[in-house]
């Protein structure tokens, strides 16, 4: 049976009530579990590229100016530093003068980053800026150097095979939610065992949320929209809460792989940032960053914000390890047998598809 959408929101209905835990659940409370012993590329044929797409490397408040620390993203080891005039960077970590790692003893002059083997500075944009015992500096040697922003508390890096690729979107300014209107971050991250579209296929899959998170509903898709590099979902959904179950929303906006933000509304107005960064063909960085609208002022309003805030984080957190079973162990099905409740499956592998590019050497070769 289809709504005036299109969708199909009333065979889920038919699925069993556990009046315990699922068995997923279980599973991921006790560990029950052997992670798979096949490789990516085994489980996800398709995945012989990074997307290329603005990605997550660190919280703005954990890189302080004149910080330099060392990354392994996007199966490279990386240099995060901040120069002194607070602006981030994120470059390859070798020195193209004699290999030494940057983010293993280098520091931060000025606006360089200085190389703990020789000093040879390094400017943001990856030119060599000074040799400390020559009279030149050698324009031919260059660092690759990655755009990088500090936005919504958030230091993203842009990365693309090609290195002369500039951005290809932006990522919005979401300053109505850094104010005293809402509670700092609370942080949570997982590393996954799949690929970022495994992970991002889940979000218009409704029907899990009752078979693997034992939902006493399942949502109803309202609408999940293409535009280019970004996403649009819109759905409905009812709050399980001491009371009953509680009608509210949860819409979602994504800006490409890398970025997207959640907004809850219903029983309190809560948000999440969700960042995906691949750490290596076999692991990606889940990162999520919730902020809740803050119920008051006073003592007694601000810890009935943190209450229910962290009691729908909780929830969440623990959404996520039940999800992590699923996501370390399954195989992605090209053809996959769907039903007619499924949600939109293929069309979002259809603009999935579009950030997948040829040209990376670390993904050259790949077995």
């Amino acid at each position: 049976m289809s709504d005036d959408r299109g969708f199909r929101t009333s065979a889920a209905a038919k699925i069993r009530d556990f009046p315990g835990e699922t068995p997923l659940q279980v599973m991921a409370r006790q560990g029950a579990f052997e992670p798979s012993q096949m490789t990516s590329l085994q489980r996800f044929p398709y995945y012989t590229a990074f997307p290329f797409a603005w990605y997550w490397a660190a919280y703005s408040d954990d890189l302080h100016a004149g910080d330099v620390r060392p990354a392994r993203l996007l199966g490279r080891d990386l240099v995060l530093w901040r120069d002194e005039g607070g602006d981030p960077h994120v470059m390859d970590a070798y020195c193209p003068h004699l290999g030494a790692n940057l983010a293993l003893g280098g520091r931060v002059e000025g606006c360089n980053l200085v190389c703990p083997y020789h000093w040879w500075e390094w400017d943001g944009d990856g030119r060599n800026a000074r040799i400390p015992y020559s009279e030149r500096t050698n324009a031919r040697a260059r660092v690759r150097s990655y755009p990088t922003i500090d936005r919504n508390g958030f230091v993203l890096f842009w990365y693309h095979p090609d290195p002369e690729q500039a951005p290809l979107w932006e990522i919005p300014d979401l300053g109505d939610y850094f104010t005293d209107d809402w509670t700092d971050f609370i942080r949570a991250d997982w590393k996954v065992r799949c690929p970022w579209q495994e992970l991002a296929e889940n979000g218009p899959d409704y029907v899990h949320l009752k078979t693997v998170h034992g939902a006493a509903t399942v949502p109803e898709l309202e609408s999940l929209t293409f535009d280019g590099y970004f996403n649009e979902l819109r759905s409905r959904v009812e709050f399980a809460t001491p009371r009953g179950p509680q009608p509210g929303r949860i819409d979602t906006d994504s800006w490409g792989p890398g970025f997207s933000v959640a907004r809850f509304t219903g029983i309190i107005d809560a948000m999440f940032l969700s960042a995906t960064t691949p750490i290596d063909w076999e692991w990606t960085w889940s990162i999520k960053a919730y902020k809740v609208r803050k119920l008051g002022y006073d003592e007694e309003s601000l810890a009935r914000t943190m209450r229910v805030g962290n009691a729908l984080v909780a929830d969440l957190r623990k959404q996520m390890a039940e999800d992590n079973v699923i996501f370390d162990n399954k195989i992605h099905v090209p053809s996959p047998a769907l039903a007619d409740a499924d949600g939109p499956i293929m069309q979002f592998r259809k603009w999935a598809r579009q950030f997948y590019v040829a040209g990376d050497p670390v993904a050259a070769g790949r077995t």
